[in-house]
């Protein structure tokens, strides 16, 4: 059997060409349908994310798709000039593709190591092909153990410790400064992409109630109807800011939105507990000198891309061991196929001495008995 992987990932092309050689649901279905036709020997796997686009094929050792038929099947299926992405794609053949794949699902070639949500892509990506009939057991059995091996690697290793985006570090850090976050006031100061994530990981967290100041009401409504929350007119700020147990900030202005002098007025406001504030706009939208105020923790994004920035070494001081995991699972998986393939040698040679043994037994039976051997 021969196995490849051809594809492209954030190491080798940039955003912009990943998003021509992608596949949607849709696209890989039907991705898949044509390469079952074309190539009914073989099995296919497509993956297919924001990091990465990669074709798995496991085919008999003489049998199609060559890897130039692979290549150009990116450009055929997606109507894209060869010159235009080739340069970017990456060929791993039989133990590198196999050690490749295990890297993949287990999070070690991802931009952040050991991030987990890579694997949920990879299951969901071998289920279309199985659904599709595109894996055969072949591939079902390579996958299955792509699946242990990163479990294997999570399990046994710390390659997940620690959160390392910001809206996940800013969530850790809520819980840390104010612990449980079940019942505390969460304000949003922005109504953008990352006020949106924080406020989604806030909510998971059990936070609320949720309340969204935005200079568009329209804007804050949007947000505050999709978390859950209420919007408050962004001239009312003040009384919410009163109201919050947890701030997070990311606005486009220019100017700090929250200044010392207006958060004095809300803390003088609201009961004597503490107030978290996370800002991640820049330029910031809260005055440096508003977390000098009593009560008060004021973290900015160099805060909490340090904390990122820790746990993400923290993982990669992890590779070497996920790695020997790795290239264990990888020795086993061409072990069994090996006995696999050389077992009916195995079998026909043992049956043939068997016979030469039963030939030469019965020989000296007929000479200790003096009957005449026969012909055989």
């Amino acid at each position: 059997m021969r196995i490849l992987c051809v594809g492209a990932n954030h190491k080798t092309a940039p955003l912009a060409l990943r998003e021509r050689l992608a596949f949607d649901e849709p696209a890989a279905r039907a991705a898949l349908e044509v390469l079952r036709r074309d190539y009914p020997q073989a099995g296919f796997v497509i993956l297919s994310t924001c990091n990465r686009c990669e074709l798995y094929v496991l085919r008999p050792l003489h049998a199609r798709p060559r890897v130039e038929e692979i290549r150009a099947f990116f450009g055929t299926f997606h109507h894209l000039p060869r010159q235009q992405y080739d340069h970017a794609l990456y060929v791993h053949a039989d133990t590198e593709a196999v050690r490749h794949l295990f890297d993949v699902a287990a999070g070690l070639d991802s931009l952040v190591p050991g991030e987990d949500q890579i694997l949920a892509q990879v299951k969901s990506a071998y289920e279309l092909a199985r659904a599709v009939g595109t894996t055969k057991a072949e591939l079902n059995e390579l996958f299955q153990l792509a699946f242990a091996a990163a479990k294997e690697v999570r399990s046994s290793t710390r390659i997940g410790a620690g959160k390392v985006s910001v809206a996940s570090v800013a969530v850790d850090l809520a819980r840390q400064v104010l612990g449980q976050l079940a019942g505390r006031c969460v304000l949003s100061v922005g109504a953008g992409k990352m006020n949106t994530i924080m406020l989604r990981q806030l909510r998971r967290s059990g936070a609320g109630p949720i309340l969204v100041a935005n200079r568009s009401g329209k804007r804050a409504a949007e947000l505050a109807a999709a978390c859950g929350g209420q919007a408050v007119p962004f001239e009312n700020l003040t009384q919410a800011l009163a109201d919050a147990d947890v701030v997070v900030c990311s606005t486009g202005s220019p100017q700090p939105v929250i200044t010392a002098d207006k958060l004095a007025a809300a803390l003088a406001r609201r009961p004597d507990r503490p107030l978290l504030l996370i800002d991640i706009a820049v330029p910031r939208d809260v005055e440096p000198q508003a977390g000098r105020l009593a009560g008060v923790r004021l973290y900015n994004i160099d805060d909490l891309k340090a904390v990122a920035e820790r746990n993400i070494q923290l993982r990669r001081d992890q590779l070497q061991a996920c790695r020997g995991i790795i290239d264990r699972r990888t020795a086993e998986y061409f072990h069994r196929l090996h006995v696999r393939e050389v077992a009916p040698t195995i079998k026909a040679l043992y049956r043939h001495m068997r016979t030469i043994a039963d030939e030469e037994l019965a020989a000296i039976e007929n000479k200790l008995t003096g009957q005449p051997q026969r012909d055989v």
